[in-house]
């Protein structure tokens, strides 16, 4: 993993303007928090929700933002203009491929099916053995704490094996998750097989 500065933080969050205003003030306090660590926004390439409000927040304090698009998302005339790159994949494959290859950091803002979905696919590649990355979910508003009841249950259950406890962690502020990639130490995981 790269040192601190220069890191890509790849951002998966909601693309909905109809949540409350604490999800967009916690989308902004992470731009804001990105670009005075000298690290670069990595999203998902729209100009909607707190998607945009992340990335207007790094662009307007000077910070780089790629953005990464599937084209079929382009074609609902939503993609992000006027930040530093964006690249348009032929679909959600290649767009996922693309954000794990280019990002050294992965944050979950709150979000609906497709941030659930990104998150716990690094998640799920952190488990094989595919990258070794910090993973974060920001828990606004205590907004995840249904899912990971569910996370908790289905480890209690036995369908997630404990060798693979510390895959991700839970920050309850912008400020918490930070700290977390800044001292991300590499842990490798026994596999339960």
């Amino acid at each position: 993993m790269k040192l601190f500065l220069n890191m890509n933080i790849c951002v998966f969050c909601a693309s909905s303007e109809n949540v409350g205003r604490v999800y967009f003030e916690a989308a902004a306090d992470l731009g804001r928090e990105i670009v005075n660590h000298g690290w670069d926004l990595l999203y998902g390439g729209t100009n909607c929700g707190l998607m945009r409000e992340v990335s207007d927040t790094v662009k307007n304090a000077g910070g780089k933002v790629t953005g990464i698009i599937p084209q079929c998302i382009v074609d609902r005339g939503v993609s992000a203009q006027g930040i530093s790159e964006l690249i348009v994949a032929p679909d959600m494959k290649e767009r996922k491929s693309l954000m794990r290859e280019k990002a050294d950091a992965f944050i979950a803002l709150p979000g609906g099916w497709g941030t659930l979905e990104e998150i716990t696919e690094v998640i799920t590649l952190k488990q094989l053995g595919m990258h070794n990355k910090p993973i974060v979910f920001i828990n606004t508003n205590d907004f995840y704490e249904y899912f990971f009841l569910f996370i908790n249950n289905i480890r209690k259950e036995g369908f997630v094996s404990t060798a693979y406890d510390g895959l991700y962690t839970v920050a309850n502020t912008v400020e918490e998750a930070v700290e977390y990639i800044k001292k991300y130490q590499v842990k490798e995981f026994s596999s339960k097989y």
